[in-house]
């Protein structure tokens, strides 16, 4: 079964796991990412690349945001920066490592 997917006025069209497209009048395939990143490449500079050019060809996996609880506090992990966390007491955000915000909140004696 084919689907077709439309991007910035390409279309293209998916065959299990290959994609096509026509890119200014040549056909284009590969993973999904390395045909869009073509479109978008000849839509911006109006200079044609294939797919295969581009370094990264598949999307990246989703980070599942980690929260641990900590008496009664909810403390999360910054997805953007590894191994900081952060956590919002009286409306003021504590970011640090772990062990930093554990301490903060013993030491200020905050019960939930």
């Amino acid at each position: 079964m084919k689907k077709r997917y439309s991007h910035r006025g390409h279309q293209i069209e998916s065959h299990g796991d290959l994609y096509t497209s026509i890119v200014n009048g040549k056909s284009v395939s590969g993973s999904l990412l390395g045909v869009k990143q073509c479109i978008d490449w000849w839509c911006d500079t109006r200079i044609f690349r294939r797919p295969s050019e581009f370094g990264r060809q598949d999307f990246r996996a989703a980070q599942t945001a980690r929260a641990e609880s900590y008496k009664g506090f909810q403390i999360m992990s910054d997805e953007k920066q590894p191994g900081q966390w952060y956590i919002f007491v009286r409306g003021q955000l504590i970011k640090g490592a772990l062990p930093m915000i554990k301490n903060y909140i013993d030491t200020h004696s905050l019960v939930r």
